[in-house]
């Protein structure tokens, strides 16, 4: 499967994807600061997530996806999954790791695309965040995601409690948030 608009492509994983992954994993690891510190802070070892990463190329999914830039650099993925379970909510997250590639507009034209291709069979997407990741939060309001749910203190990263949020987005209410773009 391919995905693509002006800025992005979404593709399904490649074996030349896994350098990037042990890349990002052991040396540009800022990332992990923003997506589940808590995790990284659990299970510093990368092995278990890049054999998960390996693991797609064997079995591709359409709901994690590869971002390459229109000139061809891999820069991160998209991904989804259930929300606490419920096979019925369907969140979608977004992870580019390389600094390079940070604050050009990627990461709002990768989730467009993906929204676009969830929302042929989805009426409500939802995304999922805490507190500190301030650049997430930002990205999920310029999409349209409105806060459906607050749990308090739920995470705890670097010596400080945060909020564990809950955003939800309606296919109509994305189809006109991007007709105000």
């Amino acid at each position: 499967m391919i995905l693509k608009n002006d800025k992005v492509t979404l593709r399904h994983i490649k074996a030349e994807d896994i350098a990037n992954y042990i890349h990002w994993t052991t040396v540009e690891t800022e990332f992990m600061k923003w997506d589940a510190p808590w995790e990284w802070v659990e299970d510093p070892d990368p092995t278990e997530f890049i054999e998960w990463r390996k693991s797609l190329i064997e079995r591709p999914s359409d709901y994690s996806l590869e971002i390459e830039t229109s000139d061809g650099e891999h820069i991160g993925w998209v991904n989804s999954y259930d929300v606490d379970g419920d096979e019925s909510k369907l969140a979608i997250g977004i992870d580019i790791p390389p600094l390079s590639a940070r604050r050009k507009g990627f990461a709002y034209a990768a989730l467009t695309l993906f929204m676009e291709y969830l929302f042929q069979t989805r009426d409500v997407l939802y995304t999922q965040t805490w507190s500190g990741n301030v650049r997430m939060i930002a990205l999920a309001e310029k999409l349209g995601f409105k806060e459906v749910r607050r749990l308090k203190d739920l995470r705890f990263v670097d010596g400080k409690n945060y909020d564990g949020l809950t955003f939800a987005i309606t296919k109509t209410e994305f189809y006109q948030n991007k007709g105000n773009e």
